[in-house]
């Protein structure tokens, strides 16, 4: 019973760690990466849906996030596949390793791609012994009353660089479900004095929630101040943000200083400086029954001197589109930006409404201030600047930068970790000895044969009296 389980096992690890299934997976796998690919992009690049996306479509795998699950599964087989083929490939390893350290027959040695044969005094074995040990090689040997065999093994045997680069691929291969598994990117706009909660609701864009570590943090930031500098009139060179932290239950971790470069780190989420800021102009719209509608237009600073800043915004319910350009003198006070100042001399909004393609300018609004018009007021109740960020969380992105140490392992090894191995039969008669030497080495063959026979010649010296 026993030996049945062990056979089950054996086939199933030969057949999953097999080199076909490898290749079947490595297909798949490029064929779901690629599909998604597509289908992410189908509604932008595609006028005309492929039939094979209309085939998904029917099979309810018509959508990116569909496809998830299936290269879940794909990553799973795969991460399996590497690990049980490395075992396999370690059993071989040791296998060699076994092989290289056991003695041989005197037709083994001489079918060796490396032999050679020559006289020697007696007493030579332990000279040669000795000669093997001060190179480094590990030595077996034994002796009857008229032979001494024995082996030297330099860097053990085995393809130790081929499985470190499969480990590599393992490695990778894990990150990368890592990633898919816990990667989580949300965009959030915040204004200074505001505070920022980790929750889904408070981005404005987020990736959806992942399989594993999806809660919502519920740590805290708050925006003190934001930094601009401008190396030259009106292009962004450096964005910073001053930071208060705070964690889930409120007590304050410091205040920091968030640069592009130089994210914040909590909670296992890195928080970067984001590339857009601007002003926040906080409006309202309100009919003659006062109902009243609130919101929000964006500006964006210009990246370069005498570029606009507009937004256009819905008015809900009313069918009012609106062109807005903002005026303000809060521009020129930021450094780089001061020529803009005459341009902007006061804070206001030139407001446009479009009607069926029609362009109708219905004023300038001061900040605080409103007009009428269609039978709406429409306000401008403040203005507050804005610093963008984005929240990131991906497990899988150190274990992917592990790879690395296993790469560079392998290729140490490869290149400079050379196994070696070396039989000799030594037979002693009457005046000296018979002297029989085999060996081989993993790579390199060639350059090895020359170091081969300048050792048997270094040694016959050694063998020979003084």
């Amino acid at each position: 019973m026993l030996l049945n389980q062990r056979t089950i096992a054996e086939k199933l690890i030969n057949l999953l760690g097999g080199l076909k299934l490898s290749f079947i997976l490595l297909v798949l796998l490029g064929g779901l990466a690629i599909e998604r690919a597509i289908i992410a992009q189908k509604a932008l690049a595609m006028e005309a849906t492929p039939k094979f996306l209309r085939v998904l479509d029917s099979l309810g795998l018509g959508s990116a996030d569909s496809l998830g699950v299936p290269l879940l599964i794909v990553l799973i087989f795969f991460v399996l596949n590497l690990s049980l083929s490395s075992l396999k490939m370690v059993r071989r390893i040791k296998a060699k390793q076994k092989a290289a350290g056991s003695f041989k027959a005197a037709e083994a040695i001489n079918a060796l791609p490396n032999f050679a044969t020559f006289q020697a005094p007696a007493g030579s074995s332990r000279k040669i012994s000795s000669y093997f040990k001060k190179r480094g090689f590990r030595l077996g040997e034994e002796s009857s009353d008229a032979v001494t065999r024995l082996y030297a093994v330099k860097h053990g045997a085995g393809h130790w660089g081929v499985f470190f680069f499969h480990l590599t691929f393992m490695v990778l291969l894990v990150g990368a479900l890592l990633s898919m598994l816990t990667r989580f990117e949300g965009y959030a706009e915040v204004s200074p004095g505001d505070v920022f909660v980790e929750k889904r609701d408070s981005y404005k864009a987020a990736s959806g929630r992942p399989l594993l570590f999806g809660n919502d943090r519920l740590f805290k930031l708050r925006l003190d101040a934001s930094d601009l500098s401008y190396w030259q009139p009106g292009v962004v060179k450096q964005r910073a943000s001053i930071m208060s932290m705070f964690d889930a239950d409120g007590a304050f971790l410091g205040r920091k200083r968030m640069e592009i470069n130089h994210p914040l780190h909590i909670d296992g989420m890195n928080i970067y400086q984001g590339t857009r800021q601007g002003f926040l102009a906080q409006l309202e719209a309100s009919n003659s029954s006062g109902d009243k509608i609130t919101g929000n237009a964006v500006f964006r600073i210009p990246e370069k001197a005498g570029d606009r800043m507009m937004d256009t915004v819905n008015i809900g319910g009313s069918g009012l589109n609106l062109d807005l350009e903002l005026f303000t003198e809060k521009i020129g006070e930021i450094k780089g930006l001061e020529s803009m100042r005459s341009t902007h001399m006061a804070t206001l909004l030139k407001v446009t409404s479009v009607q069926g393609g029609r362009r109708v300018f219905r004023g300038a609004l001061f900040l605080g201030g409103a007009i009428f018009f269609d039978g709406i007021i429409f306000r401008f109740v403040g203005l507050k600047s804005y610093s963008s960020f984005v929240v990131v969380r991906d497990y899988g992105v150190p274990v992917i930068f592990a790879s690395f140490v296993p790469l560079l392992a392998g290729l140490l090894i490869t290149y400079f970790w050379v196994p070696e191995s070396y039989w000799a039969i030594i037979k002693r008669g009457d005046g000296g000895c018979s002297v029989m030497v085999g060996a081989t080495a993993e790579r390199f063959k060639e350059s090895f044969r020359e170091r081969f026979d300048a050792q048997v010649n270094e040694l016959r010296s050694d063998m020979e009296p003084e």
